[in-house]
């Protein structure tokens, strides 16, 4: 179940659909012999026909709604790649620029070791206090 609230609900709404179009044929057996007993055979068939054509329905829209996630997740991979790709080119280090080392870590703005190296640069420098 994903963590995103709005997707969480369209998850659940998803696997409910799946379950009652799995699960239908036992309310729709359920009514036709309820019907059936009431209202004789024409009342069953009337029924089961309007039950069948609800079904196709449910079924109908629950093959929409997988073919809808079905090309969102294939969008959600290839703007992924693209992300990826558009890293790499972009990463300053896969490129020795201005002549710097390659083998220098990354040093993350706001960490620890780079404040470190900060306050020595300050307390070299002449005049720093």
């Amino acid at each position: 179940m994903p963590a995103d609230p709005i997707k969480a609900v369209f998850w659940f709404l998803y696997w409910l659909l799946r379950v009652v179009v799995r699960f239908y044929w036992l309310p729709l057996l359920a009514g036709v012999i309820y019907e059936g007993l009431l209202n004789g055979l024409i009342g069953g068939g009337i029924t089961l026909l309007l039950g069948l054509a609800l079904w196709v329905a449910l079924f109908a829209v629950l093959r929409i709604v997988e073919l809808l996630r079905g090309v969102a997740q294939v969008l959600a991979t290839v703007e992924q790649l693209q992300q990826e790709f558009s890293l790499i080119d972009n990463d300053p280090l896969s490129r020795s620029s201005e002549g710097e080392p390659r083998n220098e870590p990354r040093v993350v703005e706001g960490t620890i070791v780079y404040l470190d190296e900060k306050r020595r640069e300050r307390g070299d420098r002449p005049g720093a206090s």
